[in-house]
Protein backbone atom coordinates (compact mmCIF):
# COMPACT_ATOMS: atom_id res chain seq x y z
CA UNK A 1 0.00 0.00 0.00
CA UNK A 2 2.75 2.46 0.93
CA UNK A 3 5.48 3.55 -1.43
CA UNK A 4 8.92 2.45 -0.30
CA UNK A 5 11.82 2.99 -2.66
CA UNK A 6 15.25 1.37 -2.45
CA UNK A 7 17.64 4.25 -3.06
CA UNK A 8 15.98 7.64 -3.36
CA UNK A 9 13.00 7.21 -1.04
CA UNK A 10 14.10 4.97 1.80
CA UNK A 11 11.57 3.65 4.33
CA UNK A 12 11.79 5.30 7.73
CA UNK A 13 10.63 4.18 11.15
CA UNK A 14 7.61 6.48 10.82
CA UNK A 15 6.62 4.86 7.53
CA UNK A 16 6.93 1.36 9.00
CA UNK A 17 4.91 2.38 12.05
CA UNK A 18 2.24 3.82 9.80
CA UNK A 19 2.21 0.58 7.80
CA UNK A 20 1.68 -1.43 10.99
CA UNK A 21 -1.12 0.70 12.45
CA UNK A 22 -2.86 0.99 9.07
CA UNK A 23 -2.77 -2.79 8.67
CA UNK A 24 -4.24 -3.22 12.16
CA UNK A 25 -7.02 -0.79 11.26
CA UNK A 26 -7.99 -3.07 8.41
CA UNK A 27 -7.49 -6.38 10.25
CA UNK A 28 -6.64 -6.64 13.95
CA UNK A 29 -6.13 -10.42 13.68
CA UNK A 30 -2.98 -10.15 11.58
CA UNK A 31 0.00 -12.02 12.96
CA UNK A 32 3.39 -10.40 13.49
CA UNK A 33 4.67 -12.29 10.45
CA UNK A 34 1.87 -10.86 8.33
CA UNK A 35 2.47 -7.37 9.71
CA UNK A 36 6.16 -7.72 8.87
CA UNK A 37 5.30 -8.64 5.28
CA UNK A 38 2.92 -5.67 5.00
CA UNK A 39 5.47 -3.18 6.39
CA UNK A 40 8.43 -4.77 4.59
CA UNK A 41 10.46 -5.37 7.71
CA UNK A 42 11.28 -8.28 10.02
CA UNK A 43 9.01 -9.97 12.58
CA UNK A 44 11.48 -8.98 15.31
CA UNK A 45 11.18 -5.32 14.31
CA UNK A 46 7.36 -5.55 14.27
CA UNK A 47 7.53 -7.04 17.77
CA UNK A 48 9.47 -3.98 18.92
CA UNK A 49 7.02 -1.61 17.25
CA UNK A 50 4.03 -3.32 18.87
CA UNK A 51 5.71 -3.20 22.28
CA UNK A 52 6.39 0.52 21.81
CA UNK A 53 2.82 1.21 20.69
CA UNK A 54 1.54 -0.76 23.67
CA UNK A 55 3.67 1.24 26.13
CA UNK A 56 2.34 4.49 24.65
CA UNK A 57 -1.26 3.35 25.00
CA UNK A 58 -1.90 3.12 21.27
CA UNK A 59 -2.36 -0.66 20.98
CA UNK A 60 -4.05 -3.19 23.22
CA UNK A 61 -3.10 -6.87 23.26
CA UNK A 62 -6.19 -9.09 23.40
CA UNK A 63 -5.45 -12.83 23.81
CA UNK A 64 -7.04 -15.02 21.14
CA UNK A 65 -5.54 -18.28 22.45
CA UNK A 66 -2.41 -19.32 24.29
CA UNK A 67 -0.18 -18.54 21.34
CA UNK A 68 -1.68 -15.52 19.58
CA UNK A 69 -3.07 -12.05 20.23
CA UNK A 70 -5.31 -9.58 18.50
CA UNK A 71 -3.70 -6.14 18.28
CA UNK A 72 -6.37 -3.47 18.64
CA UNK A 73 -5.76 0.21 18.13
CA UNK A 74 -7.03 2.42 20.95
CA UNK A 75 -8.62 5.81 20.36
CA UNK A 76 -5.18 7.32 20.93
CA UNK A 77 -3.74 4.94 18.36
CA UNK A 78 -6.41 5.82 15.81
CA UNK A 79 -5.73 9.52 16.29
CA UNK A 80 -1.99 8.94 15.82
CA UNK A 81 -2.70 6.91 12.68
CA UNK A 82 -4.80 9.72 11.21
CA UNK A 83 -2.07 12.27 11.92
CA UNK A 84 0.63 10.07 10.38
CA UNK A 85 -1.54 9.39 7.33
CA UNK A 86 -2.14 13.11 6.84
CA UNK A 87 1.60 13.80 6.88
CA UNK A 88 2.31 10.88 4.55
CA UNK A 89 -0.30 12.03 2.02
CA UNK A 90 1.00 15.61 2.17
CA UNK A 91 4.51 14.40 1.31
CA UNK A 92 3.21 12.27 -1.56
CA UNK A 93 1.26 15.24 -2.96
CA UNK A 94 4.38 17.43 -2.84
CA UNK A 95 6.34 14.73 -4.65
CA UNK A 96 3.62 14.41 -7.28
CA UNK A 97 3.61 18.18 -7.78
CA UNK A 98 7.39 18.14 -8.28
CA UNK A 99 7.12 15.47 -10.98
CA UNK A 100 4.39 17.45 -12.75
CA UNK A 101 6.63 20.53 -12.74
CA UNK A 102 9.48 18.45 -14.17
CA UNK A 103 7.26 17.30 -17.05
CA UNK A 104 6.21 20.86 -17.86
CA UNK A 105 9.80 22.13 -17.85
CA UNK A 106 10.89 19.35 -20.19
CA UNK A 107 8.19 20.37 -22.67
CA UNK A 108 8.79 24.13 -22.52
CA UNK A 109 11.39 24.10 -25.33
CA UNK A 110 8.81 22.54 -27.65
CA UNK A 111 6.37 25.36 -26.98
CA UNK A 112 9.06 27.93 -27.75
CA UNK A 113 10.15 26.24 -30.98
CA UNK A 114 6.74 25.52 -32.39
CA UNK A 115 5.58 27.31 -35.50
CA UNK A 116 1.88 26.55 -35.44
CA UNK A 117 -0.33 28.70 -37.70
CA UNK A 118 -2.73 30.91 -35.81
CA UNK A 119 -6.42 30.10 -36.13
CA UNK A 120 -8.43 33.34 -36.21
CA UNK A 121 -11.62 33.62 -34.23
CA UNK A 122 -14.80 34.97 -35.82
CA UNK A 123 -14.14 38.72 -36.25
CA UNK A 124 -16.13 41.18 -34.18
CA UNK A 125 -16.59 43.46 -37.22
CA UNK A 126 -16.05 43.19 -40.96
CA UNK A 127 -12.42 43.55 -41.92
CA UNK A 128 -12.75 44.47 -45.61
CA UNK A 129 -11.60 47.48 -47.66
CA UNK A 130 -15.12 48.93 -47.87
CA UNK A 131 -15.93 48.56 -44.16
CA UNK A 132 -15.64 52.32 -43.64
CA UNK A 133 -17.76 53.42 -46.62
CA UNK A 134 -21.05 53.99 -44.73
CA UNK A 135 -19.30 56.46 -42.44
CA UNK A 136 -17.62 58.17 -45.41
CA UNK A 137 -20.99 58.83 -47.07
CA UNK A 138 -22.01 60.90 -44.02
CA UNK A 139 -18.82 62.94 -44.07
CA UNK A 140 -17.31 61.06 -41.16
CA UNK A 141 -13.89 59.47 -41.04
CA UNK A 142 -13.99 55.72 -41.46
CA UNK A 143 -14.17 53.75 -38.26
CA UNK A 144 -10.95 52.01 -37.33
CA UNK A 145 -10.94 48.41 -38.38
CA UNK A 146 -10.80 45.94 -35.53
CA UNK A 147 -8.56 42.96 -35.93
CA UNK A 148 -10.04 39.88 -34.37
CA UNK A 149 -8.02 38.23 -31.60
CA UNK A 150 -6.25 35.08 -32.57
CA UNK A 151 -5.87 31.85 -30.64
CA UNK A 152 -2.94 29.52 -30.99
CA UNK A 153 -3.70 25.90 -31.74
CA UNK A 154 -2.51 23.60 -28.96
CA UNK A 155 0.58 21.51 -29.52
CA UNK A 156 -0.54 17.96 -30.26
CA UNK A 157 1.24 15.41 -28.09
CA UNK A 158 1.47 11.63 -28.37
CA UNK A 159 2.14 9.81 -25.14
CA UNK A 160 4.30 6.69 -25.46
CA UNK A 161 3.56 4.51 -22.43
CA UNK A 162 0.13 3.68 -21.04
CA UNK A 163 1.13 3.12 -17.43
CA UNK A 164 1.44 4.98 -14.13
CA UNK A 165 3.99 7.50 -15.41
CA UNK A 166 1.68 8.26 -18.32
CA UNK A 167 -1.04 9.14 -15.83
CA UNK A 168 1.31 11.67 -14.21
CA UNK A 169 2.15 13.21 -17.58
CA UNK A 170 -1.54 13.54 -18.47
CA UNK A 171 -2.18 15.31 -15.16
CA UNK A 172 0.85 17.55 -15.65
CA UNK A 173 -0.36 18.74 -19.06
CA UNK A 174 -3.76 19.91 -17.83
CA UNK A 175 -4.08 23.66 -18.29
CA UNK A 176 -1.04 23.87 -20.59
CA UNK A 177 -0.77 24.62 -24.34
CA UNK A 178 -0.21 20.90 -24.91
CA UNK A 179 -2.98 18.49 -25.84
CA UNK A 180 -2.53 14.71 -25.70
CA UNK A 181 -4.26 13.42 -28.82
CA UNK A 182 -2.73 9.95 -28.99
CA UNK A 183 -1.55 7.29 -26.52
CA UNK A 184 0.58 4.42 -27.79
CA UNK A 185 2.27 1.43 -26.17
CA UNK A 186 4.36 -1.55 -27.22
CA UNK A 187 2.24 -3.92 -25.12
CA UNK A 188 -0.20 -5.51 -27.56
CA UNK A 189 -2.53 -6.51 -24.71
CA UNK A 190 -3.19 -2.80 -24.10
CA UNK A 191 -4.07 -1.97 -27.70
CA UNK A 192 -7.71 -0.95 -28.00
CA UNK A 193 -8.12 -0.55 -24.24
CA UNK A 194 -9.18 2.73 -22.59
CA UNK A 195 -6.61 4.92 -20.85
CA UNK A 196 -7.96 8.06 -19.17
CA UNK A 197 -10.16 9.16 -22.05
CA UNK A 198 -7.93 7.75 -24.78
CA UNK A 199 -7.73 4.40 -26.56
CA UNK A 200 -4.27 2.86 -26.53
CA UNK A 201 -2.88 2.40 -30.04
CA UNK A 202 0.17 0.62 -31.50
CA UNK A 203 3.25 2.77 -32.21
CA UNK A 204 2.60 2.65 -35.98
CA UNK A 205 -0.27 5.12 -35.51
CA UNK A 206 2.29 7.82 -34.76
CA UNK A 207 2.72 8.20 -38.52
CA UNK A 208 -0.03 9.92 -40.46
CA UNK A 209 1.85 8.97 -43.64
CA UNK A 210 5.40 7.93 -44.50
CA UNK A 211 7.66 10.77 -43.43
CA UNK A 212 4.88 12.59 -41.55
CA UNK A 213 4.10 12.44 -37.86
CA UNK A 214 0.45 12.44 -36.82
CA UNK A 215 1.33 14.74 -33.89
CA UNK A 216 3.67 17.61 -33.13
CA UNK A 217 5.72 15.76 -30.51
CA UNK A 218 6.06 12.38 -28.80
CA UNK A 219 6.61 12.21 -25.04
CA UNK A 220 8.19 8.96 -23.85
CA UNK A 221 6.74 8.44 -20.39
CA UNK A 222 8.43 5.13 -19.59
CA UNK A 223 11.36 5.95 -17.31
CA UNK A 224 12.68 2.38 -17.39
CA UNK A 225 12.86 2.09 -21.19
CA UNK A 226 13.24 5.66 -22.46
CA UNK A 227 16.42 5.19 -24.49
CA UNK A 228 15.24 1.92 -26.02
CA UNK A 229 11.92 3.52 -27.04
CA UNK A 230 13.72 6.54 -28.46
CA UNK A 231 15.90 4.29 -30.62
CA UNK A 232 12.82 2.30 -31.65
CA UNK A 233 11.03 5.45 -32.79
CA UNK A 234 13.97 6.87 -34.71
CA UNK A 235 14.47 3.53 -36.48
CA UNK A 236 10.79 3.11 -37.37
CA UNK A 237 10.25 2.92 -41.15
CA UNK A 238 8.79 6.17 -42.44
CA UNK A 239 9.78 8.18 -39.36
CA UNK A 240 10.81 11.70 -40.47
CA UNK A 241 14.26 13.05 -39.66
CA UNK A 242 12.61 15.83 -37.63
CA UNK A 243 11.56 13.22 -35.06
CA UNK A 244 14.96 13.61 -33.41
CA UNK A 245 13.87 17.07 -32.26
CA UNK A 246 10.35 16.22 -31.11
CA UNK A 247 10.81 12.91 -29.28
CA UNK A 248 11.00 14.05 -25.64
CA UNK A 249 12.52 11.95 -22.86
CA UNK A 250 11.55 12.84 -19.31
Amino acid sequence: MFFQGKDYIRPSKKLRLLSVVQALTENERLSQTQLARFSRTSSAMVNQYLAELHREGMVQFAPVNRKSFAYRLTDKGQEARRNMMEQYCAEMVRGFASIKELVRRRLEPLAKRRDTPAIPNTPDAPNTPDAGEPAARHGLPPAPQRIAPQRIAPLRIALFGAAETGEVVLAALEGTPFEVTLVVDNDTTKHGTPFHGHTVQPPATLLAAPGQLAVDAVVVSSFAHQRAIQQQLLAMPGMPESAREVVVLL
